[in-house]
C-alpha cells in the first residue's frame, strides 16, 4: 500500500510539472507572435502588409532548410497534402490578415482580436461538424462576443477603417486554421507542418507579389529578418508547448498576448488604449477563458 502511494506522488508530480513547462512554453510563444505584430508596425508605411508577410515566410522557410537537410529530408513525406494546403492557405491568410490589422491600428486591439480565435473555434465546429453547443458555451461565447463589439465599435466609419475588422477575420481564419492543424497532427511530425506551411505561404506571397517587388532600408531588413525568427520561434514552441499539455489545459494562457501588446504598444510606439477597448479586452478574454475550460470539461465528463 505506502509503495503504491509513494508510486503516485512521483506521478502527479511529473504531470504538474509538464504543465508548468507547456505553460512557460506557450506564453513563449505568443512574444513571439506579439513581436511580429511590433516588427509588421515598425517597418514603416513605405512596405505593405503584403510584401512584409511574403519576406517573413521566405526568410523563414530559408532559415528551415537547413534542419531540414540535416534530417537528410525525411520529414517531407506527407500524407495529408490537402490538409496542408488548408492549413498553408489559412495560415498564410491569418498572417496577413493580423499583420495589416497591427499597421491600421494599436497593437492591443489587433492582437486582443486575433485571440477571439477560441471564440470561433466552438462556433465553426457547430455549424460544419454539427456538434451540439451547451447553454454555459453559448454564455462564454457571448460574454465574448461582447467584447468583441465594444473593441471594434460597428458602425459605418468603421468601413473607412477596417483595421479592427481585419483583426477580427485574422481570428476567424485562424481558428480554421487550429482545426486543420487538429487533424494534421494525427499523422503529421512538427517540421513535416512547419515546411509545408512555410512553402504553401512562399509560394502564395511571391505570386501576390509579382509585379510589386521593390527595394526596402537595411533597417527594414533587419524587422523582417527578426519577424521570420519570431515566425519560426512560435510555430517551434506552440507545438513544443502541446507536446507538454493539451491545449485545452493551457491555451488561456495565449491572453498571455494581451498583456505584451499593451506594453510594447506603450513603450515602442507610446499607444494607451481607451477604457472602451480595455473593458472589451477583458471581456474577450474572460469569454475565451471560459469557452476553453468549457471545452475541455466537456471532453473529460463521462459520456
Amino acid at each position: 500500500m505506502e509503495s503504491a502511494q509513494r508510486a503516485v506522488i512521483p506521478e502527479g508530480s511529473m504531470l504538474q510539472g509538464s504543465m508548468l513547462k507547456g505553460s512557460l512554453l506557450l506564453v513563449a510563444a505568443f512574444l513571439a507572435n506579439t513581436l511580429q505584430s511590433a516588427f509588421a508596425r515598425a517597418v514603416g508605411p513605405s512596405m505593405d502588409a503584403v510584401m512584409f508577410t511574403w519576406l517573413t515566410f521566405l526568410l523563414a522557410l530559408v532559415m528551415l532548410v537547413p534542419v531540414l537537410i540535416a534530417r537528410q529530408g525525411r520529414d517531407l513525406p506527407t500524407q495529408a497534402l490537402h490538409l496542408h494546403l488548408l492549413r498553408g492557405g489559412t495560415g498564410m491568410g491569418g498572417f496577413l490578415l493580423f499583420m495589416t490589422a497591427a499597421k491600421l491600428v494599436n497593437l492591443v486591439n489587433a492582437n486582443v482580436l486575433l485571440n477571439t480565435t477560441p471564440l470561433f473555434i466552438p462556433l465553426l465546429a457547430w455549424l460544419v461538424l454539427k456538434q451540439r453547443i451547451p447553454r454555459s458555451l453559448w454564455i462564454a461565447l457571448a460574454v465574448g462576443f461582447a467584447g468583441m463589439v465594444i473593441v471594434v465599435k460597428p458602425s459605418m466609419s468603421v468601413l473607412d477603417q477596417p483595421g479592427d475588422l481585419l483583426g477580427l477575420a485574422a481570428g476567424f481564419v485562424c481558428a480554421v486554421e487550429f482545426l486543420t492543424v487538429k487533424g494534421l497532427n494525427r499523422t503529421e511530425s512538427p517540421l513535416t507542418q512547419l515546411w509545408y506551411f512555410l512553402s504553401i505561404g512562399t509560394v502564395m506571397t511571391t505570386l501576390a507579389m509579382v509585379g510589386h517587388f521593390h527595394g526596402i532600408s537595411l533597417n527594414q531588413g533587419l524587422l523582417v529578418l527578426a519577424s521570420a525568427a519570431c515566425l519560426l520561434s512560435f510555430q517551434f514552441l506552440l507545438i513544443k508547448a502541446y507536446s507538454f499539455a493539451d491545449p485545452s489545459s493551457i491555451g488561456a494562457f495565449q491572453y498571455s498576448s494581451v498583456i505584451f501588446a499593451g506594453l510594447i504598444g506603450w513603450i515602442w510606439f507610446q499607444q494607451i488604449p481607451d477604457l472602451g477597448v480595455v473593458l472589451g479586452t477583458v471581456l474577450i478574454c474572460l469569454g475565451g477563458v471560459m469557452s476553453i475550460v468549457n471545452q475541455a470539461t466537456g471532453r473529460s465528463s463521462p459520456s
